[in-house]
């Protein structure tokens, strides 16, 4: 069983401190969904959103502001008092700082959205009767020439294969700037999910992976952070795990890019026009989300 005593490490100085990034390590090494990808005779370790360290020596000195909110919780309190009697020693400071990083690294996951193809705009068309044209200068002109509509109604159509395989990127946006709040819940409940079924190996009811319990701690964290107005019922939260599943098999692309003059790659998912253009992105409900990417694809910048 693991104790409170876990959470104190000793320092250079041989004296015993209080170590509030436990559960952000134990995260990274064992929750955090990452891709080994080998690029010129070298692997790397390529992780979704903001690494722990990163997000550690970002926040290095807010950490322990966040130490009156806890100890003030008297909903954290209760349910660390009735985690510990499931036999669970759980730190309410470390699992706070936990859910703060699970926010942020869903914050800095990027997503490109691509510009319409010819195909995208011809399924918006539909019995088109007039088309304009804008000059350099910035003038528009005009025409309900039912001959010159065929005209360019025919080429569009014409080349609207030729065109599939070359995309041009509209903008680049966080994940969270794209997708609706259930997205963003599922992630969260499935991290926070895997992270104690794996940081309390204790086994739980019908082998669940967690206990009811965890589940209420989780639905007031998601609370706590903002995820969520009110806490949600134990019923929604199977939903958003169930949910979660289909978020993480979706497949995604990456690419290496020049950063303050040091080369980082990061994963990349591709999402057509079609799917962004209406609004937010729903990935628990879209067939397809990410544009399929094939060998001789070229896309623009």
């Amino acid at each position: 069983m693991k104790t409170y005593g876990q959470y104190f490490i000793t320092d250079e100085n041989g004296i015993q401190v209080f170590n509030p990034f436990d559960y952000l390590a134990f995260y990274e090494a064992n929750v955090h969904p990452y891709t080994i990808l080998e690029l010129e005779d070298k692997e790397h370790k390529i992780y979704e959103g903001i690494t722990a360290l990163e997000f550690q020596e970002k926040h290095q000195v807010e950490f322990w502001d966040i130490l009156q909110p806890v100890i003030e919780d008297k909903r954290l309190i209760q349910l660390q008092n009735e985690l510990q009697k499931e036999g669970k020693q759980v730190c309410m400071f470390n699992m706070y700082i936990l859910a703060k990083f699970l926010i942020e690294r869903g914050k800095t996951r990027y997503v490109i959205l691509l510009k319409p193809k010819i195909s995208d705009i011809l399924a918006t068309l539909k019995g088109v009767s007039k088309i304009s044209f804008k000059n350099e200068d910035g003038t528009i002109i005009k025409s309900e020439s039912p001959k010159l509509i065929q005209i360019i109604m025919e080429a569009m159509e014409e080349k609207k294969d030729a065109d599939q395989s070359n995309m041009e990127v509209e903008k680049v946006v966080t994940w969270n700037e794209v997708s609706n709040k259930s997205v963003m819940q599922s992630y969260f409940v499935n991290d926070l999910t895997y992270f104690l079924n794996k940081y309390f190996p204790i086994k739980r009811r019908k082998d669940a992976l967690v206990s009811t319990k965890e589940v209420e701690l989780i639905l007031y964290l998601m609370k706590l952070f903002g995820l969520s107005t009110t806490e949600l019922t134990n019923k929604r939260y199977w939903q958003l795990l169930a949910e979660s599943k289909r978020i993480n098999s979706m497949k995604q692309s990456y690419g290496q890019f020049n950063i303050n003059g040091e080369k980082v790659i990061i994963p990349i998912t591709f999402i057509p026009y079609s799917i962004w253009n209406n609004g937010k992105v729903d990935w628990t409900n879209d067939e397809s989300i990410e544009q399929e990417l094939k060998v001789g694809d070229t896309i623009k910048f």
